[in-house]
């Protein structure tokens, strides 16, 4: 499993709602209910300020110091939330492209972070089949978004569920041929990769590996990962040899 710092910081790096974004961003308060709107702040102490920050904002902060636990109970009111909007006619819905589904309820997309940012706390705290089961939930709520998808997909390997796996990195990298979704084809050819040299299929994921780079040429990740690859390679070549 990949540490949490390094998994907090991509989140960071890649997530939509930044902390100065959500603070600016009015609330819809017709939409939310209070523990997950933008108005409902708490107090997050940091070494250098005191200020008040959003549900979703906060529960980043405490991520980012490692207090997944403390972000998580933060972030519990958003299912209840989003259960009792599931009691309707309309299926609800997180939008992430612009485009609106007929017969689905759009979700405020502040609800939609904080579910988000709940599976992948779970997933931090090692609760694999909450996460699997939280972040499949999503994948329902946003079923043409690759960003939920890749992150199931590592719930299933971290449970090991390589099959799983396999099959939601690949729908995973499909759906993220769409302009804009580089980044989430290039994780998911990552995670493609990792599977097959786990496996011994030092080819298939070696090809995989270069496709990602295609999408985010710079990736330490997929550069350290060929190095292994060509290392591991020579050495069975030597050996045979």
């Amino acid at each position: 499993m990949r540490k949490t710092g390094k998994r907090i910081w991509l989140l960071l790096a890649g997530y939509a709602v930044s902390a100065a974004g959500v603070l600016a961003v009015p609330a819809q308060a017709a939409d939310l209910a209070a523990p997950v709107t933008m108005a409902a702040a708490v107090q997050v102490e940091s070494p250098s300020t005191s200020m008040a920050l959003s549900p979703v904002a906060a529960a980043m902060d405490l991520m980012r110091s490692g207090r997944s636990a403390d972000a998580l109970a933060l972030l519990e009111p958003a299912m209840g939330k989003l259960q009792g909007m599931s009691k309707g006619s309309a299926r609800p819905y997180c939008q992430h492209d612009g485009s609106v589904a007929r017969g689905v309820r759009v979700l405020d997309s502040d609800l939609c972070d904080a579910l988000y940012l709940r599976a992948f706390a779970l997933t931090e705290l090692g609760r694999r089949t909450d996460a699997v089961e939280a972040l499949e939930q999503l994948t329902q709520l946003s079923p043409d978004y690759p960003r939920y998808f890749v992150e199931l997909a590592y719930a299933y390997r971290a449970s090991g569920d390589k099959a799983g796996a396999m099959e939601t990195y690949r729908h995973a990298a499909e759906l993220a041929s769409a302009p804009g979704q580089q980044k989430y084809r290039a994780a998911a050819l990552r995670g493609i990769g990792n599977l097959l040299v786990d496996k011994g299929d030092l080819e298939g994921g070696e090809k995989a590996y270069r496709d990602s780079l295609s999408d985010d040429p710079q990736n330490k990740v997929a550069l350290g990962e060929l190095q292994y690859i060509a290392r591991k390679r020579a050495a069975s070549e030597q050996k045979g040899g």
